[in-house]
C-alpha cells in the first residue's frame, strides 16, 4: 500500500516535466515574427530578433532645423537615405509625432545602393514657440525604426 502513493507522485512529476518541455517549444515558435513564418528556406534557422533581410537604411542627415518662421507658414523638407545593405529595403510606415506634420515616402522597394526619400510638410498654424517634431520610419532594415527630427521656432 505504501508504494501506490509513491508511484502516483512519481508519475505526476514525470508528467509535469514533459509538459514543461512542450510549453518551452511552443514559446520558441511563438517568438518568430509572423512575417518570417513559412518564408525561410528549408534548413535555415531564424533567431528571433535577428535581421535576415540584409537591408540597411542610412540617412544622410536625420535632423533638419528650419530656423524661425511666421505662424501659418508651411515648411517642407526631404530626408534622403540610401539602402547600403544587400537586400531590398521596404518602408512599411512613416509616422509623425503630431498631425501638423505630414510625411510622404518612397513606397516601392529600394534596391541595394539606391536612394529614397521621406518628404515632410510642417504646418505651423497654431504651433507658436520652439518646435521639435519626430518622424518615425518603420522598415525591414537591420534597425527597424529610424527617427528623423524637424526643429525650429514659430513666431506670431
Amino acid at each position: 500500500m505504501k508504494w501506490i502513493p509513491l508511484c502516483l507522485v512519481s508519475m505526476a512529476l514525470l508528467a509535469s516535466c514533459n509538459n514543461g518541455k512542450n510549453q518551452g517549444e511552443e514559446t520558441e515558435a511563438a517568438d518568430i515574427p509572423m512575417e518570417q513564418v513559412g518564408k525561410q528556406p528549408v534548413g535555415q534557422t531564424i533567431i528571433p530578433g535577428s535581421d535576415s533581410s540584409g537591408a540597411v537604411l542610412e540617412v544622410a542627415e536625420d535632423a533638419y532645423d528650419f530656423g524661425t518662421v511666421k505662424e501659418g507658414e508651411k515648411v517642407t523638407h526631404e530626408f534622403n537615405f540610401t539602402n547600403t545593405g544587400n537586400s531590398p529595403l521596404i518602408i512599411s510606415n512613416v509616422q509623425a509625432s503630431c498631425g501638423c506634420t505630414t510625411p510622404e515616402y518612397s513606397k516601392n522597394p529600394i534596391a541595394p545602393g539606391e536612394q529614397g526619400l521621406v518628404k515632410v510638410v510642417f504646418n505651423s498654424a497654431g504651433q507658436v514657440g520652439k518646435q521639435h517634431k519626430m518622424i518615425t520610419v518603420t522598415s525591414n532594415a537591420a534597425s527597424k525604426h529610424t527617427q528623423l527630427h524637424l526643429r525650429g521656432e514659430v513666431e506670431k
